[in-house]
């Protein structure tokens, strides 16, 4: 477990699974920029089954509070083979937790944890340009932007451009 004063970062059990399936399957609030695709319950159990949704390639973690209720989920992959680099994912589940800091303080902590465990030397954060909260995240963790990606996403019925940011190991560890 990850954890600062107020949220802890950890891994989903099976326990979560009750729980986390139907928010992740609720659009609402995952939220306007995410794909609009849900998993069946089947499904994702049988996911869970096979890795416990953590594996050298990807790895989807819980944020949950002091008492382990779920606020979001956050998760970092491999996105391009050749990059010595992992992209992280988030978003916040308990709308009334939003605009809180619950993102920014969960990206902190995950971006320390990878750069002190894994030999990387760049993080990503990749959002919808229309994502404000979510470039204010990166803009917060040190995360420099980059560029844009035309038309990289496909999201609720229409092509979107997005964003790209990213924090060196250079950038984010003391010397």
């Amino acid at each position: 477990m990850i954890k600062d004063d107020n949220l802890a970062i950890r891994f989903i059990t099976r326990h979560d699974l009750a729980t986390l399936v139907p928010l992740l399957n609720d659009l609402e609030l995952r939220g306007e920029y995410l794909p609009g695709a849900i998993t069946s319950p089947r499904t994702f159990e049988k996911n869970f089954e096979i890795d416990g949704l953590a594996n050298d390639r990807h790895e989807k973690l819980l944020i949950v509070d002091q008492d382990d209720t779920i606020l979001g989920i956050i998760w970092h992959f491999k996105s391009v083979p050749y990059f010595n680099a992992r992209e992280i994912g988030y978003t916040v589940l308990a709308q009334t937790q939003r605009n809180r800091g619950i993102a920014t303080r969960a990206v902190r902590l995950l971006s320390q944890y990878l750069f002190n465990t894994l030999l990387i030397n760049r993080l990503e954060i990749r959002m919808n340009t229309a994502n404000l909260a979510s470039e204010k995240v990166a803009i917060k963790c040190g995360f420099t932007r980059e560029g844009v990606a035309r038309g990289a996403n496909f999201v609720r019925g229409q092509h979107v451009d997005m964003a790209v940011y990213a924090l060196l190991r250079e950038q984010a560890m003391p010397a």
